[in-house]
């Protein structure tokens, strides 16, 4: 698919392209040499591509058509090609002094001609059933844009990297309910990562993450909150426990205190955020399916997260031909994506092998299936409980990671069973009568 511009429109990009060099690093991830219609355009635009990848600068003019010589075709004329860089060299200055305009016509026509490839692409994928791959194709060209980002030089970028630093130190942080957690992390955690908590069948991972929903929104951070096993009216019922603090026993009987106390509770906390439940069936739920999600809630609702839910990392779809381990692994590296492309905080959870009942303190050695889940985490703890903890309402958490702060301790929680709250410290003795 060749340039729908006029001809002094290609030969300003390729006279561009070839004497700035700020110009041909914002076109070369998005211009292929066959987008231009002729063939003189295309090899010269491959020649400044090869020879500024190889000897990092710009060719000269006679480096440019020697370069160009070595690939003529049989029937071409090298004359032509002296004529037509003579024709691109002489445009008048005025006509291509507006680089924006250029490169937004570049940019324009770049995405248009990605986002036709990947369409093409995309049926033979869809012959194959390999959604994935269909969704890489797309996001690959919704992607396409001149922004270029080469890094940071670290010994010339140092002041502008602090201010980075300290702006970003401004940021709102994301507590858990544990002070002494929010302590080692230096205020808790930021956009862009995610955590991870391990514990045994019914020890509480669904409790803490249900706990963790309360803390951000009342935090004022808006949660999406995905349940994979339990129907959403069942989650919100934890919830109504866990925000006004009434048994879960008198909740059916209790409604208009219900609704009584989490109107006190949005009043009071004027900031706090917005909270959505949603329901997925066991193992139907993709990364692919949850990005069609957030992007249904921006559309339709208006409704951006700062921190996704995700009950639990084991529910969610693997990919068919993938074995357990590393279906798993895949899952936690594409949550950890979406953290990183949605700017959120992503929180999950996952199981213990069988050797999680029987430790004391659940370390990485007791995941289940992949060590690989954690690797992309920035904060992993385990709850750990004996019987005679479960039986006093206690149980311990221990950091097993953590990138920005200390790891490795042990903290003591309280678990009130009755209204489905969890605290750091030990339990009160009157908390569940």
């Amino acid at each position: 698919m060749a340039y729908k511009f006029q001809d002094s429109i290609q030969r300003g990009i390729l006279y561009l392209a070839k004497s700035d060099e700020q110009f041909l690093l914002q076109i070369m991830p998005m211009v292929k040499s066959e987008y231009f219609e002729f063939p003189s355009h295309q090899k010269m635009y491959t020649v400044l591509n090869e020879f500024f990848l190889t000897y990092k600068k710009l060719p000269t003019n006679d480096q440019l058509l020697e370069e160009t010589k070595n690939i003529l075709a049989s029937h071409e004329l090298f004359g032509d090609y002296r004529d037509e860089l003579e024709s691109i060299n002489c445009l008048d200055e005025t006509s291509i002094d507006n680089q924006e305009y250029y490169l937004d016509l570049v940019e324009e026509f770049a995405k248009e001609q990605a986002i036709k490839d990947a369409i093409l692409k995309s049926v033979d994928h869809l012959k194959k059933k390999n959604y994935g791959a269909i969704e890489e194709e797309v996001r690959g060209a919704f992607s396409v844009n001149r922004n270029v980002d080469l890094g940071t030089d670290y010994f010339t970028d140092i002041r502008e990297r602090w201010v980075r630093l300290n702006n970003s130190s401004l940021e709102p942080k994301f507590r858990t309910p544990f002070e002494t957690v929010n302590e080692a992390l230096e205020g808790g955690m930021a956009h862009k990562e995610m955590a991870m908590v391990v514990a045994p069948p019914g020890v509480g991972k669904s409790l803490f993450l249900a706990n963790q929903a309360a803390r951000s929104v009342l935090d004022g951070h808006n949660v999406l909150y995905i349940s994979l096993e339990m129907a959403e009216d069942r989650v919100a019922q934890r919830l109504d426990s866990i925000f006004t603090r009434i048994k879960q026993r008198e909740l059916s009987e209790r409604v208009d205190d219900i609704e009584e106390r989490l109107t006190i509770i949005s009043k009071q906390w004027e900031n706090r955020g917005k909270l959505v439940i949603k329901e997925f069936p066991t193992k139907r739920l993709s990364v692919t399916g949850l990005r069609a999600f957030l992007n249904q809630l921006k559309n339709y609702e208006d409704f951006t997260p700062d921190v996704i839910v995700m009950d639990y990392l084991e529910l969610m779809k693997t990919e068919k031909d993938m074995a357990e381990y590393q279906g798993q692994e895949r899952l936690a590296q594409e949550l950890r994506g979406i953290a990183s492309e949605y700017e959120v905080l992503v929180w999950t959870a996952t199981q213990t092998n069988r050797e999680g009942k029987k430790v004391n303190i659940i370390t990485d050695a007791e995941l289940a299936d992949s060590y690989g889940k954690i690797r992309v985490c920035d904060l992993v703890f385990s709850i750990n409980q004996t019987e005679q903890e479960f039986d006093g309402g206690e149980a311990r958490l221990y950091l097993m990671k953590s990138r920005n702060g200390r790891a490795r301790f042990v903290v003591p929680i309280s678990i009130d069973y009755t209204r489905l709250v969890i605290n750091q410290g030990v339990r009160d003795a009157t908390a569940q009568s």
